[in-house]
């Protein structure tokens, strides 16, 4: 049974927060938390694997940016970019497990930690593009 005031903080919660999938008819109409789950991982999935190329394109602009620059490799774009990616990955983490305490030990937390994860990879994902095209200029 869910507590009235767990029931309105899932209420209020942002539309971005809640599972998207590529299998929208199925996620549109999922019922179960076992559904919710599996459309928040379908969700993350999809998102990751777009950051990952897009993290590659970023990279590929910093090593072009260094060279331009005449960087070293343990000062330059790609070592500033790493870094950067790795402190968003914990930070994202710890935002993630932080979205998911309204149902601490519930079956719903997982699904609010992976659709967290999902938003924020997506928009890690445009900071990226945006870092790319700039590094290009």
């Amino acid at each position: 049974m869910i507590r009235p005031l767990m029931f309105v903080a899932f209420a209020a919660l942002p539309v971005s927060i809640l599972p998207i999938s590529a299998s929208a008819d199925t996620c549109a109409d999922a019922m179960t938390t076992a559904d919710m789950r599996q459309c928040a991982y379908e969700s993350f999935q999809a998102a990751d694997a777009d950051l990952n190329r897009v993290y590659k394109q970023a990279r590929a602009a910093a090593k072009a940016a260094d060279a331009l620059h005449g960087e070293r490799e343990d000062s330059g774009a790609v070592f500033h970019l790493r870094q950067a990616q790795r402190a968003w990955i914990q930070l994202r983490d710890a935002e993630c497990v932080l979205a998911g305490f309204p149902f601490r030990g519930g079956t719903m937390e997982s699904v609010l930690v992976t659709s967290c994860h999902a938003d924020l990879t997506r928009k890690r994902t445009e900071e990226l593009q945006d870092l790319a095209e700039m590094l290009r200029l």
